[in-house]
């Protein structure tokens, strides 16, 4: 079960060198920043908070363990939330591509895998947020919601997290029942994910069966003009738009028949052997793509071809 979550994992994050060049908007993002592309430079971060988190991509096999680390950019005007391993994988393809060289993986522990969503706050206007979610990186969505805050029951309780001494606080949101750990000393209003809404910024996060646990590892003032919070306009070309309703039936069905929604996003199923040797090819049901000349392609295991993939997302509804 594991080797088919990494192999559906891995697509959302780096599906390694395809048969054609894959999409990650993250690159729009980064070249755009180095006078290539069309990007928005929506604000510029005045703090940076840096998040471990620690996830159960499966509820049935609890000692399984995946970790990410999440950046939070707080801005005048915008927030914006997304992976720091996403983003360093993203700067290596960037690199590549500008010399016209192949890209290759960045060589984490075997642990690691980022998540590919991100969040901004405030756009396209104050009291709204745009998600962009990433189920492969040929099937990227993006939804706006309201960035109303959870209600809160704050407790007397108290913890200290990086020498700040912080308040508990608890709230059901999206399926979930979490606790929280926010610092009144820094009067920000904002946390992990979607999580705000507190008299202080939020420091740490755990959901009631610890499935999900983010954790502040790192804060940082910042002066001037040296981190901003960008936008790649040009992502949104390749994105599609949809209600949050909508992408999570997507995503969904992407776990349950995992194999059939691959040939529908536009790739090319290789299937393997158990000895990993080829032995049989299920084309792409995007005929598009053929008509193109295109072709991506990735590989399964026969054996794992009608599997459910672990279907454990940190929105539950």
């Amino acid at each position: 079960m594991k080797k088919i979550i990494l192999i559906i994992c891995l697509l959302a994050f780096y599906i390694g060198k395809l048969e054609a060049q894959s999409y990650i908007s993250q690159y729009d993002y980064l070249r755009s920043y180095r006078g290539k592309g069309t990007v928005d430079t929506l604000d510029w971060a005045k703090i940076k908070i840096t998040y471990s988190l620690d996830y159960m991509p499966d509820s049935l096999e609890k000692g399984y363990i995946l970790k990410d680390r999440k950046i939070l950019l707080i801005g005048d005007k915008y927030n914006h939330f997304f992976s720091y391993y996403v983003r360093q994988q993203d700067s290596v393809l960037t690199a590549d591509w500008d010399r016209n060289k192949n890209s290759a993986p960045i060589n984490w522990e075997k642990d690691i895998l980022g998540e590919g969503y991100e969040i901004f706050v405030n756009l396209p206007e104050k009291g709204k947020q745009t998600v962009k979610e990433f189920i492969t990186n040929l099937s990227i969505y993006r939804y706006m919601e309201s960035s109303d805050p959870p209600t809160w029951s704050i407790h007397s309780d108290t913890s200290t997290i990086l020498n700040y001494l912080c308040t508990k606080a608890t709230t059901r949101f999206r399926g979930r029942d979490w606790t929280v750990w926010f610092c009144p000393d820094i009067p920000v209003d904002a946390g992990p994910w979607k999580l705000r809404g507190l008299p202080g910024l939020i420091l740490k996060v755990a959901d009631s069966r610890n499935h999900y646990i983010f954790e502040c590892i790192g804060m940082e003032q910042l002066d001037g003009k040296k981190e901003p919070i960008l936008y790649g306009r040009a992502a949104n070309h390749s994105s599609t738009k949809c209600t949050r309703e909508e992408y999570r039936k997507v995503q969904k069905r992407f776990y349950e028949d995992h194999t059939n929604m691959l040939r529908i996003f536009g790739f090319n199923i290789n299937v393997m052997d158990n000895n990993g040797e080829y032995i049989d090819r299920l084309p792409t049901l995007d005929t598009s793509l053929a008509e193109k000349h295109v072709s991506w392609s990735t590989r399964i295991s026969k054996e794992d071809l009608d599997r459910k993939l672990p279907y454990n997302p940190i929105e539950l509804e």
